[in-house]
């Protein structure tokens, strides 16, 4: 009894880490996709040439009161859900991949949605004071999981240029002892497809 005691404290510290490592990673994930899905919301704008539709939508929000401009905000959310729920019946009906690929195009294309309407009702949305303090705890909670991941990060960008400078020195500077290793194999290869 001992031991497994010993184990269950060896192992629960460790198993909170990895919990909160891999919250704080979803986080910094569902973040980075917030902001560039929302550059390639402006993009799309500027490809389908409806770029008058961002200042039509800012004074639509100047003219909204901060509940208003929250309903067109939130909007969107209830605007995906029947994609989940065709995602949903996909699923049930034996389409595993369709499903999860509905499910991932109607989480980008909310998110996406999302922030590219958070820049636009943000400061309507701040002038209530139970947003503007939920918003401020996302944004430590981004700080937070910044700084839990950051060793890592380190780490990981270490490991890479250490493997990045073993290749080089495998393969030379210039990939040259690469490129006579394969014209190597390729003659030994025409050798043994000749005889």
């Amino acid at each position: 009894m001992e031991q497994v005691n010993a184990f269950l404290g060896w192992l629960k510290p460790r198993l909170a880490r990895a919990f909160w490592f891999t919250l704080a990673l979803l986080f910094l994930i569902e973040s980075w996709l917030w902001d560039h899905l929302k550059d390639g919301l402006h993009a799309l704008e500027r490809w389908l040439g409806v770029e008058r539709l961002e200042p039509w939508l800012k004074a639509l929000v100047a003219r909204l009161s901060p509940p208003m401009a929250l309903a067109l905000f939130v909007g969107p959310i209830a605007g995906i859900l029947p994609l989940k729920i065709a995602a949903l019946a996909l699923l049930a009906h034996g389409h595993i991949l369709a499903g999860v690929g509905v499910i991932l195009l109607a989480k980008m294309l909310a998110l996406g949605v999302e922030a590219f309407l958070f820049d636009i009702c943000r400061d309507k949305l701040l002038q209530m004071q139970w947003f503007a303090r939920f918003y401020s705890t996302v944004l430590d909670i981004r700080a937070w999981a910044s700084r839990l991941v950051k060793p890592y990060k380190e780490r990981l960008v270490e490991g890479l240029g250490r493997l990045r400078a073993t290749l080089a020195s495998y393969l030379g500077g210039d990939g040259e002892l690469l490129r006579k290793q394969i014209a190597r194999l390729r003659a030994l290869v025409k050798s043994r497809g000749a005889a």
